[in-house]
């Protein structure tokens, strides 16, 4: 199940990133969701990019993120699934708002980044405007918003009945992924991805594995059974 923009990254500029940030697109339309692992080597490719991952943003937020991670295997359908996703939505350890949020923020106030300087020439609602395809930002009067560059990935059709909630669930956290892993290199200025420590999570769920994070050191890679 693979998503599709309504534009072509290629033909838009993005500022100082924009090769990394059409990469970045790029890459994450072409993330064929929910379907097993492709390659033999998929699992310790996934686990390796969520060290990568940890060691990435423990080079700026130490506090949060330990010095190494315990990353745990899981398979089977969506039940096993949803059961993991039922586990971490009963635990107060939430990776999504307890650490990579908290990153991103950390970061973006460390370069001197704000949402509202990098969109202060777009379109704004208010005023009738309408964003172009590929327009990362609107405004509606002094609110700044992200221009839904999720690709369109909610076809019900394509997936099982019991997968339809869960998978959008998943999405959900995902795609905040994708606008954090945008929001850093905006906030670097350059095309140079090799600091970015969202990108190895985009490419964790390119191999066919799905994290879920447990508590703060201990990882599990779900990736669905063929």
């Amino acid at each position: 199940m693979r998503g599709t923009f309504d534009f072509d990254p290629a033909e838009r500029e993005y500022g100082a990133a924009t090769a990394a940030i059409r990469q970045i697109l790029a890459e994450w339309a072409a993330i064929d969701w929910f379907v097993p692992p492709r390659e033999p080597a998929a699992e310790a490719r996934a686990a390796r990019l969520l060290r990568e991952h940890n060691a990435r943003a423990r080079a700026h937020l130490p506090e949060v993120f330990p010095a190494t991670v315990e990353t745990r295997s899981s398979g089977g359908g969506w039940r096993e699934f949803t059961a993991l996703r039922d586990r971490v939505c009963k635990q107060p350890w939430n990776w999504k708002f307890s650490a990579l949020k908290p990153l991103s923020s950390h970061h973006s106030k460390a370069r001197g980044w704000t949402l509202s300087d990098q969109a202060k020439h777009c379109v704004d609602l208010q005023n009738g405007g309408a964003p172009r395809p590929g327009d990362l930002f609107v405004r509606v009067g002094d609110v700044v918003l992200w221009n839904g560059l999720d690709p369109d990935l909610y076809d019900e059709a394509r997936l099982p009945r019991d997968g339809v909630e869960p998978a959008r669930w998943y999405l959900g956290y995902a795609c905040i992924d994708a606008l954090e892993c945008i929001e850093w290199q905006l906030a670097e200025g350059n095309d140079d991805l090799e600091g970015n420590p969202f990108l190895p999570l985009l490419r964790c769920y390119a191999a066919g594995f799905y994290p879920f994070s447990l508590d703060q050191t201990t990882l599990i890679l779900f990736a669905f059974d063929r």
